[in-house]
């Protein structure tokens, strides 16, 4: 099996997947407990996580949309397994995010009833 040269693990593409990886689990972690507030009928502590959870979405999304624009600039970006890694984890922490929003309007509005 040939030897692949291996880049440095600490060059810029690295570290901006994992401040995009932080930032995506930070909004996981926020959605984790806006639900389980939901699930307590809490919804102003619930609130209080989505909102963070929304923050911290929006930096990892920054922190993608300026790598892709600097590919869509022509700035050729190498491949990276740790940055799909931290796309994937992107788009499920803006998966579970829009459906936290979702089902606490639906679980409010149950209640209210």
């Amino acid at each position: 099996m040939k030897k692949v040269e291996e880049e440095p693990l600490n060059d810029d593409l690295d570290m901006l997947s994992m401040n995009i990886l932080v930032h995506a689990g930070n909004t996981r972690d926020a959605v984790v407990k806006a639900l389980e507030a939901i699930e307590n009928k809490q919804f102003s502590i619930a609130n209080e996580f989505l909102a963070t959870a929304h923050q911290e979405i929006v930096i990892a999304h920054g922190l993608q949309t300026d790598t892709l624009q600097e590919e869509a600039n022509g700035n050729q970006i190498r491949y990276s397994t740790l940055f799909c890694h931290a796309q994937d984890t992107l788009m499920t922490a803006q998966s579970e995010l829009l459906i936290a929003d979702h089902l606490e309007k639906i679980v409010v509005s149950i209640t209210e009833k």
